[in-house]
């Protein structure tokens, strides 16, 4: 029974090999007389197809791209584009930018990061440290990044050297710009039987119309407005502005030479209005603040503004009055010869970290160069672009009032660095003797003044050796002069 059993068991075994190996036969098996049905045939190619597109979608290396910056104030909309970047052509290139915001600590930040190695890919700079960062060669060139010709093209006539460009190289780019403008209170020229028609165009013309709204105010207001104790008003409100009557404000690029006295009509046009009484009174000791908090009260008639100005006169001191916004008066009633002033903001330079991925940071700094991005913080009113190109791009007017009116420039010369931090001399700098002429009552010798502030800067500036004076020429291709 035992060997039945056993013998059973064996058979078993040896039918199921053999059913198999029939099995296997059958499906080895092609009849010559059959060809492959189409349908197989087209799932096949479409399983190629998809095979093809897997190899391409794994191609794609998705790759974090730091970004730091300190710009608090736009990081919203910022976050906003970087969002749709992530979502959209970051997908395509196998890039993600990770955006920090710091605060006021930032500095120290980045320069604690870029001695420890440990910087991002791109970071926001600071023409406080820029020379000390490409000497200690904690950046990258622009030029360095492949495929950046076109980038840098777009921004050849608006870079200058140790700002933007040092040893030859590309370092950092403008974005946006502190333009200059000539405020007038609408309410007080109607008040004092002025209109638009009336608006000064020289500086002659400021000290009529001074004169007459003082007169026609009868202590009430007055035609003019300076805080000149705050220095820095000198030259944002009134000198920086009028670099497009001469060509320069102070340093004569043509002759690398300081040449303050070529402002003197404004100069003296403004120290005849002190002389006239057409100036509020108390002007002497006012701050920036005092002044505009007046001009918004009604009491000023016109004043020299910057576009910062703009956020001053509708949210810090609200408007009670109707202003505008004119183009800065000539020196000479005719056209002006050269472009319009802009003090330029940098944005972003690449650190070393950049060179383990170099097309995709130049892509990422593309992105955010990009003249469309800049055209929404236009509309938002939070930069005025450094390119017309990008202001003209918005699709609608920012909602502050006049802030348009500051971006209206068609031609820029974004201001280069000067050398007036290479010298040294004693007495008074340019803004000091300025200020004395406007605080003092009496009609001064502008002409004997700013020719001895002109003297003594040119004497400190031959010291300066010539190597290092010619760092701050102006780049092949960029000009003060308008073009167009």
């Amino acid at each position: 029974m035992r060997k039945s059993k056993r013998f059973i068991a064996l058979l078993i075994a040896m039918l199921m090999v053999v059913g198999s190996l029939a099995a296997c036969g059958k499906k080895e098996e092609k009849p010559d007389n059959k060809t492959p049905d189409k349908q197989t045939e087209d799932k096949k190619d479409d399983s190629g197809k998809d095979d093809k597109q897997d190899e391409t979608k794994e191609e794609v290396v998705m790759e974090t791209i730091t970004v730091w910056s300190d710009n608090a104030h736009e990081k919203e909309l910022r976050d906003k584009q970087i969002a749709e970047f992530n979502e959209g052509i970051g997908k395509e290139l196998g890039i993600n930018i990770e955006y920090t915001v710091y605060g006021s600590n930032f500095t120290d930040t980045i320069k604690i990061a870029a001695q420890a190695g440990e910087a991002p890919d791109l970071f926001r700079s600071d023409s406080k440290w820029m020379q000390e960062f490409v000497d200690a060669e904690y950046l990258v060139a622009i030029e360095d990044l492949p495929g950046s010709e076109d980038l840098l093209s777009r921004y050849s006539a608006l870079v200058a050297n140790q700002a933007h460009v040092f040893n030859g190289k590309t370092y950092t780019l403008p974005y946006n710009l502190t333009t200059y403008g000539f405020v007038v209170n609408k309410d007080l020229f109607a008040a004092s039987g002025l209109s638009a028609a009336d608006y000064p165009t020289t500086w002659d013309e400021v000290r009529e119309v001074a004169k007459k709204i003082t007169e026609a105010s009868n202590g009430q207001a007055y035609g003019f407005g300076i805080a000149p104790s705050a220095l820095w008003t000198i030259t944002s409100f009134y000198t920086m502005g009028a670099g497009q009557n001469i060509g320069h404000y102070g340093f004569d690029y043509d002759k690398m030479q300081f040449a303050y006295s070529d402002y003197n009509t404004l100069i003296r046009a403004i120290d005849e209005i002190v002389a006239d009484g057409s100036v509020i009174p108390g002007y002497e000791t006012m701050d920036a603040d005092m002044l505009r908090a007046q001009f918004s009260a009604g009491t000023i008639g016109m004043l020299g503004a910057a576009s910062f100005d703009v956020a001053v006169y509708n949210n810090q001191f609200p408007a009670e009055i109707d202003w505008e916004v004119i183009e800065i008066p000539t020196f000479d009633g005719q056209p002006a010869k050269y472009k319009a002033f802009g003090n330029p903001t940098n944005l972003l330079v690449a650190g070393k970290k950049a060179l383990e991925h170099p097309e995709k940071v130049l892509k990422v700094l593309e992105f955010f160069y990009d003249d469309a991005n800049a055209a929404q913080m236009y509309e938002e009113g939070l930069y005025i672009p450094v390119r017309s190109e990008a202001i003209a791009l918005a699709s609608k007017e920012p909602d502050m009032k006049n802030f348009s009116s500051f971006a209206s420039f068609d031609e820029i010369f974004t201001m280069a660095p000067v050398p007036d931090t290479l010298i040294q001399f004693e007495g008074d700098t340019y803004r000091d003797a300025i200020s004395k002429m406007w605080t003092d009552p009496a009609v001064n010798d502008v002409e004997t003044i700013m020719a001895e502030i002109d003297a003594k800067y040119n004497a400190a500036l031959e010291k300066v050796d010539s190597a290092k004076l010619d760092l701050y020429r102006l780049p092949d291709g960029v000009t003060v002069e308008r073009t167009r």
